[in-house]
């Protein structure tokens, strides 16, 4: 590939947290010399983000590897590598199973990817970065301080909307959980590095903050600097964003200082991500959570004291090892009750290397489907009834798509590619611009539509 333009593709990835990786790579690879591909058939190399956190996440990254690999093989592209989570816990077994791919590289050496890139670009070869013990020890300007400029990365979905990692790893240790052994312990970045990050792309065109990370309110603990309620406050106030978000939150560490920051600035989404995972206290107690579901009761209660017209969203595991009618009766009881406005409901998915694979009593596999289907359509009948008491109410919005006379976009109490999104009447303005509409009806449990009254 050496005397050519090499171009570069970077597959699409759900994840906020590997998106952040994707895209601090394509600027990498862009700021020496490649060219970035909007399709995997236009470029010499492709670079897939592989999840490795639940099966179903897993199955879906497996299936696109095989499916570039089987281009590579068909000489359609001349080098391929596949990054993130998947390869740090399953590097080697890929690698001694999917041969075309030349470069396997870990989340914890991320920073490390161009390096991969760029000597297949150079027509050389890409060896395996093995995995380093540390998971990449502290935060360092390779990984957390390198400049994204969205002009020199055609391949952002919603440059108005960019995610920040505050911190990494987690120290929690839930018995179901992977996620210490592929991103390490936590790893707080200094609040000064946050809020200049949040500033550079908030100059480069964002108008929503996305505050992410393992445990976003685990944040600071490890470092003994300021909280989770004091970052927000100090991005609230000098990162410039027109909305911060807060994603990923466990609700065993959040303390009263994080409502109080959501209330107090005007810019800071009335919106919350907490997955709770159970209401049982022998399911909660057996995932290693330290709270039962009366203190995340109260939680939920102080919550919206704090912040009356907060939007709640969690997430549940059902089937999980040990999980009995009663138990499983006390998760929709708790939810019928809390009503939370989204829920994530997921099938207990056993992963190597956890303490829950050790568990007996597994719930067998034709009662979880049962299960997950109750809690799913009980999550959609609450949404819709939550949905149904926006109408009549004026919302701004952030417009995320256009056609010829109407738009599509979400309010401050949704997030991007998870949540609800509004259908617009007479909407003219841009993607990436912020009206006021009305909303007029709901279309299903996740959809509204509403007019807009500007623009």
């Amino acid at each position: 590939m050496s005397g050519q333009r090499v171009r570069v593709f970077f597959s699409p990835v759900a994840c906020p947290k590997a998106n952040i990786d994707r895209e601090k790579s394509a600027w990498r690879a862009a700021s020496e010399g490649l060219d970035i591909a909007e399709a995997a058939e236009s470029a010499d190399i492709a670079v897939v983000f592989a999840c490795g956190f639940i099966d179903d996440a897993k199955q879906e990254a497996i299936d696109d590897i095989l499916a570039y690999a089987a281009m590579r093989r068909q000489g359609k592209l001349k080098g391929l590598v596949v990054a993130g989570c998947l390869p740090e816990k399953y590097g080697e077994e890929l690698a001694r199973r999917i041969t075309e791919v030349d470069c396997f590289v870990g989340a914890s050496e991320i920073e490390r990817l161009s390096q991969a890139i760029t000597g297949l670009a150079g027509g050389g070869s890409a060896e395996r970065i093995e995995r380093r013990a540390d998971h990449g020890g502290n935060w360092d300007a390779a990984r957390s301080g390198l400049a994204r400029q969205p002009e020199r990365v055609p391949c952002l979905a919603r440059p108005w909307t960019r995610a920040v990692m505050i911190c990494d790893g987690c120290d929690n240790a839930c018995t179901y959980c992977a996620i210490p052994e592929m991103r390490g312990p936590l790893r707080s970045r200094p609040p000064e590095e946050v809020v200049r990050e949040a500033k550079m792309l908030v100059e480069q065109g964002a108008r929503e903050i996305v505050i992410a990370g393992q445990d976003t309110a685990s944040y600071g603990r490890d470092s003994g600097g300021p909280a989770l309620g004091q970052l927000i406050g100090r991005l609230a106030l000098e990162s410039g964003a027109r909305w911060i978000r807060l994603a990923y939150a466990n609700p065993e560490n959040l303390d009263a200082q994080v409502a109080s920051s959501i209330r107090n600035h005007s810019n800071v989404c009335h919106y919350l991500d907490m997955p709770i995972q159970h209401a049982s206290p022998a399911v909660l107690a057996a995932m290693g959570r330290r709270k039962g579901p009366n203190e995340i009761r109260r939680l939920v209660e102080q919550l919206r004291m704090a912040v009356p017209d907060i939007a709640l969203r969690t997430s549940v595991i059902v089937g999980f090892p040990g999980e009995s009618e009663k138990d499983f009766q006390a998760l929709i009881s708790f939810l019928r009750s809390v009503e939370f406005d989204m829920v994530g409901v997921f099938k207990f998915s056993p992963q190597p290397g956890t303490a829950a694979t050790r568990l007996s009593d597994r719930v067998p596999n034709r009662i979880a489907e049962d299960r997950l289907v109750e809690v799913t359509s009980l999550a959609h009948e609450i949404a819709r009834e939550k949905t149904e008491k926006l109408v009549g109410r004026t919302l701004e919005v952030l417009v995320e798509g256009k056609g010829k006379v109407r738009g599509t976009g979400r309010s401050g109490y949704d997030m991007a590619e998870v949540d609800r999104v509004i259908e617009l009447k007479k909407c003219v303005a841009e993607p990436g611009q912020f009206v006021n509409a009305r909303i007029v009806r709901t279309i299903g449990a996740y959809e509204l539509e509403g007019t807009c009254l500007n623009h």
